[in-house]
């Protein structure tokens, strides 16, 4: 049995990773097309393009494996129904709960494969790749609006206008309340650096309020000590859903201290939480198709269904995820319901198969 739990598996894998080649191919070729638009813009030359071509492609991977899984689970068991493998199986003592659970045991193999990539490797990647963008066009962050970054720190709120590439920050403004929300201090700093006793203003205007009066006070130089750091300051400047786990979890404890919104960031966490998983119920939505509508169609139409229901849960995903930040869906609700409709779905088509 453990041969053709080996030989169901491979087939499985090299269908998947044959679909994962092709959809990264094609997303790359459209991606470096869209690039060539904003070469010459500052210095953004192609050589540049390309890099942030291959610092995406493991965030691409990451979105397009539990797509890649279910088309390549259709094909591969597909292509063993219509060669009459399975029936050949199934004559031989492989029940259909015994290829079910050789499938999904192979399909951990991309759940783990999803949960490095997606807190390993796609991250950084993924932030390489903005700042290369952003730095090599504007040699400021791409992420600023024209108001800078806003936080919050306590009874402190924070703005840096710009980031640049030497690591300087520039154009700081730091407005500190008292407990009945009146703000007592305002501080101006032409420019920063962070080192690890606090940050380094430069150039610095200070500004004492009083009931009847403003004291104003300028410095060269004044260290201002604050839980904002780079490391928490690099998760405003990034998309939630291009973050670790391990570094949402850190943001959204810090978001809590300071009494801001985090649902936005919560959301993005449990979506890291679910995504691994995914590849695993694709893989069980595939089966019930192979023993059922799909066991004696063509290759062609087994794509085309694959395709559309990947593509499907890949789109309805993404909308009910934003659906439930609007109309304020419990979070992990909004994050996890496509999935467990998937999985729902699968299991009554898996009645039938019976």
């Amino acid at each position: 049995m453990k041969i053709l739990d080996r030989y169901l598996g491979q087939a499985i894998i090299h269908y998947t990773f044959l679909v994962l080649l092709v959809l990264i191919s094609l997303h790359t070729f459209i991606s470096f097309v869209t690039e060539l638009d904003d070469v010459g813009h500052g210095s953004y030359e192609i050589s540049h393009a390309i890099k942030y071509i291959l610092y995406s492609i493991p965030q691409n991977i990451y979105d397009l494996l539990p797509v890649a899984v279910l088309l390549g689970s259709v094909l591969g068991l597909g292509n063993m129904a219509s060669q009459s493998e399975l029936i050949a199986m199934r004559a031989a003592g492989f029940s259909i709960e015994r290829i079910i659970q050789s499938a999904l045991s192979t399909g951990m193999i991309f759940v783990v494969m999803t949960a490095l990539i997606g807190e390993i490797i796609a991250p950084p990647a993924e932030r390489a790749a903005d700042k290369l963008r952003s730095l090599t066009k504007v040699s400021v962050s791409s992420e600023q609006s024209r108001e800078g970054f806003w936080t919050r720190t306590g009874d402190t709120f924070n703005r840096i206008g710009q980031v640049l590439a030497s690591g300087e920050y520039r154009d700081i403004e730091i407005f500190e309340f008292d407990p009945q929300h009146k703000l007592r201090n305002i501080t101006q700093a032409v420019r920063a650096t962070y080192h690890n006793d606090g940050w380094h203003l430069k150039e610095v205007t200070q500004r004492r309020i009083f009931p009847k009066r403003v004291i104003i006070n300028h410095v060269p130089e004044a260290i201002w000590k604050s839980r904002l750091n780079p490391e928490i300051l690099q998760v405003v400047m990034v998309d939630p859903h291009e973050f670790s786990v391990w570094g949402l979890h850190h943001y959204i404890k810090y978001l809590r201290e300071n009494k801001q919104a985090t649902e936005r960031h919560q959301q993005a966490f449990w979506s890291k939480i679910i995504a691994p998983f995914n590849a695993l119920i694709m893989m069980f939505l595939a089966i019930p198709f192979v023993f059922g509508p799909l066991r004696s169609v063509s290759m062609g139409q087994r794509v085309l269904v694959g395709a559309l229901v990947g593509i499907g849960f890949f789109l309805f995903n993404r909308l009910f995820n934003q659906a439930g930040l609007v109309f304020g869906f419990p979070l992990f609700l909004s994050a996890a319901f496509p999935s467990f409709l998937s999985l729902g779905i699968g299991m009554i088509m898996m009645r039938r198969v019976y």
